[in-house]
């Protein structure tokens, strides 16, 4: 049996957070937590690999935070932030393979 990466074990508390707040009638929240979701899903597939990795990780830990404490717009922003340090993290992992 394989052991459950802390990626995934997030990402499985997010989308029953998402599916709790949609429940709820709590659209942003639901939306925060979806797409927070993806994002560690992305972690998952493409793990941080610079600074700008570990950037992308503190953001996201801020957005769960957010989400934690029911804050949709702290979770909208750290959640971008996130993505885009991981995005830049990507580039800087191809710009190393080369």
């Amino acid at each position: 049996m394989t052991s459950e990466s802390v990626y995934r074990k997030i990402a499985r508390e997010l989308v029953e957070q998402a599916d709790q707040h949609a429940a709820d009638r709590h659209p942003q929240l639901g939306r925060c937590a979806a797409e927070l979701g993806l994002l560690y899903l992305e972690f998952e597939l493409h793990p941080p690999a610079s600074e700008h990795g570990v950037k992308a990780w503190e953001a996201a830990e801020a957005a769960r935070e957010s989400l934690t404490w029911g804050t949709a717009v702290g979770c909208g922003s750290d959640t971008a932030r996130a993505r885009l340090h991981l995005a830049l993290d990507a580039i800087a992992r191809e710009l190393a393979a080369h």
